[in-house]
């Protein structure tokens, strides 16, 4: 699943801690709703997304009119590295 060639992948610019580049994901659906796969699960012979962050639908367009390429026009943001808040005590 997770090198799959005629799978739709994602452009977009992403941010891990303070460094922002551009990156190619592979595009799937969570809860209906877009989302880039950052790491792939390897279980058995098969493989599944791991860590996957929310896109913006409308922030997707088509790269080619019939190509398998979207370019995403918001930026993403790898939950790995982000600072961790304490918890508020009830």
């Amino acid at each position: 699943m997770g090198s799959g060639g005629g799978a739709v992948r994602v452009i977009h610019r992403h941010r891990i801690g303070e460094r922002v580049f551009m990156r190619v994901s592979r595009l799937t659906y969570v809860g209906g709703q877009p989302a880039a796969v950052l790491t792939w699960l390897h279980l058995g012979e098969g493989e599944f997304p791991g860590i996957c962050v929310p896109l913006d639908e409308g922030l997707l367009t088509h790269a080619a009119p019939r190509g398998r390429v979207l370019l995403y026009g918001g930026l993403t943001v790898d939950p790995r590295y982000e600072r961790a808040e304490p918890l508020e005590e009830a």
